[in-house]
């Protein structure tokens, strides 16, 4: 997942970079955002986007989800046991 975010930043920060500089060349305006916006608005969505996953990943939202979820705690259970055996 990483790597996908890194390789969507290379991809849109030069093409914003090159959409202003073909703007200029035209005689055009660039395009009405400065740095601190672009900054700021990539800040709100990578926030954004990270609080629903956090809430997807921590939560157990489908009965798929609760399912494992549930045999996790039963594996994890049985091997405390185990441990708690093999330790006496």
């Amino acid at each position: 997942m990483k790597s996908r975010r890194t390789a969507l930043l290379r991809l849109v920060v030069p093409l914003y970079s090159l959409l202003n500089l073909t703007l200029l060349a035209f005689g055009y305006d660039p395009l009405p955002f400065e740095t601190t916006e672009v900054e700021t608005a990539l800040t709100a969505l990578v926030g954004a986007m990270t609080l629903i996953y956090a809430w997807w990943k921590n939560n157990n939202l489908t009965q798929a989800a609760a399912r494992a979820q549930h045999y996790l705690v039963q594996l994890k259970d049985q091997k405390d046991v185990e441990n708690q055996t093999r330790t006496n």
